[in-house]
């Protein structure tokens, strides 16, 4: 009997384990030779990672849930990990965050990816419909610091934001609300907040931490 109720209680957290990964998505920066942008995107039993500016595949794998733990094995992709080697990871789940650590992989290209990184949980960005004279308000330049300032352009009705210094190439920001926007190719949002006189004074992006970008033209 005691062997029995062991059995059950590996189970029930091997399901709980499951329910809290399965069909959720995550977005993060992996690292190594070529850090990016990437959604984590946990299937029922599969997990995929691509990039949020343009869905490119990156790695198919496999996955399994022992409580707070989750182990990857690859299917195909860009890595030089070996179909059969699995991967082992903690992961810590608060507020909508999740943190991945190295628990044990022989695949130095998943692991230097993935180790210590912080994902937040996706959601979808549908556009607004938002008139063309409140983007107009948004253009100007935004400073985090001398060296770093974005340019935000109007073009045909489509707002854009530019960082030579930042390595952003010009990309359009999708209106989720009249002041709320979704830069693609970054995975992140940006809010233009306005004074009380209804003067934009600056812009806020939202990483992993927030940046205030003062507005100076």
């Amino acid at each position: 009997m005691k062997k029995t109720i062991i059995l059950l209680l590996a189970a029930l957290v091997s399901i709980s384990g499951f329910s809290q990964l399965s069909n959720t998505r995550w977005r993060g920066t992996v690292k190594g030779d070529n850090p990016r942008n990437v959604i984590l995107d946990f299937k029922k039993d599969t997990v995929l990672l691509y990039t949020v500016s343009d869905s490119e595949m990156v790695e198919r794998m496999t996955y399994a849930v022992t409580g707070s733990n989750f182990t990857v094995k690859k299917i195909d992709g860009q890595s030089d990990c070996d179909y059969g080697s699995p991967g082992t990871y903690n992961y810590i789940l608060e507020n909508g965050k999740m943190l991945i650590t190295l628990n044990n992989d022989l695949c130095a290209d998943r692991y230097t990816a993935l180790d210590s990184t912080k994902w937040t949980k996706w959601k979808d960005h549908p556009a607004a419909a938002v008139n063309e004279s409140i983007l107009k308000e948004y253009v100007g330049v935004y400073e985090f610091n001398p060296q770093h300032q974005l340019l935000v352009t109007l073009d045909k009705g489509i707002l854009s934001i530019e960082g030579p210094n930042n390595n952003l190439p010009k990309s359009p920001l999708v209106p989720e609300s009249k002041t709320r926007f979704f830069l693609k190719i970054a995975g992140i949002e940006l809010d233009f907040v306005k004074d009380a006189s209804g003067k934009v004074i600056e812009m806020i992006s939202h990483e992993e931490v927030d940046h205030d970008l003062k507005k100076i033209k």
